[in-house]
């Protein structure tokens, strides 16, 4: 291919405003927003709802992980600073691992916050079961549970 290594950058900007170098520079920079696009789908997975899509639910879950992120962001910013957020200078730290520590820190908190009193544990389970699907979540075959259950399991328990 003729192109093969190259790439062109069109502006209509004047060179007197913004010279080559800087528009190159520039250019590059688009790239922040698809890694925090492609933050956002691996550390916080915004791209799975749990809903059907175009459903309130998928909204819901949508806007509850935007702000999920938002979260993340403000506390990555109150505790690391410019350092974790700016792009106005060298950079000597990406956002990976700060968000990563901050979620799970979010996460962690969240799931502590499950409710203790038993008359919520059944909705506490529904709401971690995974969806539907057509091949079943394995477990013991019915024999193998009957022989437990008898005490011939060999030794072997439920617990």
């Amino acid at each position: 291919m003729m192109l093969s290594g190259w790439v062109l950058i069109f502006t209509s900007l004047p060179e007197a405003l913004l010279d080559t170098k800087s528009i190159a520079e520039l250019y590059r920079v688009r790239w922040q927003v698809e890694l925090v696009i492609k933050r956002l789908k691996s550390l916080l997975d915004i791209d799975r709802l749990r809903a059907r899509k175009d459903s309130k639910l998928a909204d819901l879950y949508l806007h509850g992980k935007l702000l999920f992120a938002a979260v993340t962001q403000k506390i990555a910013q109150r505790r690391f600073g410019r350092a974790a957020t700016t792009m106005d200078g060298d950079r000597s730290i990406t956002h990976w691992r700060l968000w990563r520590t901050i979620a799970n820190e979010i996460k962690a908190g969240l799931t502590a916050c499950f409710p203790k009193n038993e008359r919520f544990i059944d909705d506490h389970v529904k709401s971690l079961c995974e969806r539907p699907r057509k091949r079943k979540l394995q477990g013991l075959p019915g024999r193998v549970l009957e022989l437990i259950i008898e005490g011939r399991g060999g030794g072997v328990s439920l617990t």
